[in-house]
């Protein structure tokens, strides 16, 4: 019997079990302050101890989000995922069409200039909690004989400018991680007029070498013919070819949507601890990259993305691992 007339037996029934319930209370707590001006920095701290700083979070956080469908991008125009006329607005771009009512809510600037009185208002924390003595007591003694939290671990590690005549690049990420998820360079005009736009620098070779070992990951280098699988492989293995249309495709990755990816992990499969070990910060992670001369000069932003752990013992956080 196959799965669909076994799902329309008139008993069937998908479920699964538990024994737990509770009384459950949806929570608002207001920051103070509540209103602050636009930020493209990201800090979390857990227990008074740094476990994320990310100085170009808007921007790497931006390219993720074009690898979403169409469908869940339209699920997300609260969180500013908007038109591209919209974003033209935004960004002081003149060919933005202003139709009616709609731009007098719309901030206008060149990227950099200040804007007087834009400022994100009520800003909250919303959660939610389950009162279950028995939950509670099996998390408890969880996080006193010891636990660990994953989570991925991004940081900005250097921005620099390439010369438009350029042809040969040395990129150099030298610093220490336990598990190196990927290295993502991201290239952006020094300003930026769409808040979605990364440049394609015309690159068309990268030679990998780790901790002095030639040809790393790719026995004959990344061609210009694999960056597409690359970028594809870590932010959206589950991406199909045939869904160009729906997802990132490649004529935009080329166009405007470039992303150079060294995926670092053993398997695409977004498991912990997956990543290159990189111990020797002398040498660390050397890209060759070899390219053809440009019209202007391009800013290269530098992601390093890693697996990290927040471990807790004693039922106080102990050390944080990436």
């Amino acid at each position: 019997m196959n799965t669909t007339e076994t799902e329309l037996k008139p008993g069937f029934r998908r479920s699964r079990m538990t024994t737990i319930k509770g009384l459950r209370t949806s929570s608002v707590v207001t920051f103070n302050p509540t209103t602050i001006s636009p930020a493209k920095r990201l800090q979390v701290k857990v227990a008074g101890e740094t476990a994320y700083d990310c100085l170009g979070e808007s921007l790497f956080e931006v390219f993720k989000d074009l690898w979403l469908t169409l469908g869940d991008r339209k699920k997300m125009t609260e969180q500013g995922l908007i038109s591209k006329n919209i974003r033209k607005l935004i960004s002081g771009d003149d060919s933005g069409v202003k139709v009616g009512d709609v731009a007098d809510e719309i901030m206008t600037a060149q990227g950099g200039e200040q804007v007087d009185g834009y400022k994100l208002d009520n800003l909250e924390l919303e959660y939610e909690t389950i009162e279950n003595d028995t939950l509670a007591s099996e998390v408890s003694r969880m996080y006193s004989t010891g636990r660990s939290l994953s989570y991925k671990h991004v940081t900005l590690m250097r921005t620099s400018k390439w010369d438009k005549d350029l042809t040969i690049v040395n990129e150099n990420i030298n610093i220490p991680r336990k598990s190196m998820s990927a290295i993502v360079l991201l290239f952006t005009n020094r300003v930026r007029t769409d808040s979605e736009e990364y440049i394609y620098p015309k690159i068309d070779k990268v030679n990998v070498t780790i901790e002095g070992v030639p040809n790393a990951v790719f026995s004959q280098g990344l061609p210009k013919n694999r960056f597409f699988e690359e970028a594809k492989r870590f932010f959206c293995p589950s991406c199909e070819k045939s869904m160009a249309d729906e997802f990132m495709s490649i004529s935009k990755l080329f166009s405007n949507g470039f992303a150079l990816v060294i995926d670092l992990r053993s398997t695409q499969d977004d498991t912990t601890g997956g990543g290159k070990k990189i111990v020797n910060t002398q040498s660390g992670v050397l890209l060759e990259i070899k390219k053809r001369a440009t019209t202007a000069d391009v800013q290269c932003n530098i992601f390093v993305v890693s697996d990290a752990l927040l471990n807790f013992a004693n039922r106080d956080l102990s050390s944080i691992q990436y």
